[in-house]
């Protein structure tokens, strides 16, 4: 079967892009938090076997390190479209509904190129660091290269990017309009 991408299809190609789109930020917020609760299992590890004078993995306290990392570049996406981020309502609570819309759009814009050129730039740095084969000088004695370390940054901060996007040209603003916390 052939897929419909006439106008009156009523966009159903669009929704099942947006679907899948959505699946991936979910996946990547899901993968932040197991990763999370991995890092949590992995500091009992290190920090009891250490304190007991026993041996441990040398990868343990890597795992841990890169892992902040991870979790905020594959978790940050899933914020953005949550507007569960730190942002302050306190100007654009002030300010005309009119006034609140073009500001609200503008930050957007904003964030979005910001985290457009940082995910270009690590996207250059990851792909420079895949090709030449360097290593991660904090830890070069465990033979780690420096792109695993860094690879989560351009995709985390390219999906955010498009998260930001979407408050640019989508109906919803990243500011409510309301000050004080919402839930």
């Amino acid at each position: 079967m052939a897929a419909d991408f006439t106008p009156d299809a009523k966009h159903g190609w669009l929704d099942r892009l947006d679907a899948g789109y959505s699946l991936i930020v979910r996946t990547m917020f899901y993968a932040a938090s197991l990763y999370v609760g991995m890092m949590m299992v992995v500091i009992v590890y290190y920090t009891s076997f250490r304190s007991l004078g026993w041996d441990y993995n040398d990868y343990s306290f890597t795992f841990i390190e890169y892992g902040f990392i991870y979790v905020l570049m594959l978790g940050c996406p899933w914020m953005v479209r949550q507007r569960a981020h730190v942002y302050i309502e306190l100007v654009t609570a002030a300010i005309p509904d009119r006034a609140r819309v073009i500001l609200s759009r503008a930050i957007a814009a904003t964030c979005f190129l910001v985290c457009l050129l940082l995910a270009i730039y690590t996207g250059m740095q990851t792909w420079q660091d895949y090709n030449w084969g360097q290593y991660d000088e904090l830890r070069g004695q465990l033979d780690i290269k420096r792109w695993i370390v860094i690879v989560a940054m351009p995709i985390g901060f390219g999906f955010t990017a498009l998260e930001f996007l979407r408050f640019v040209f989508g109906s919803s603003l990243i500011h409510t309009g309301e000050m004080g916390v919402h839930e």
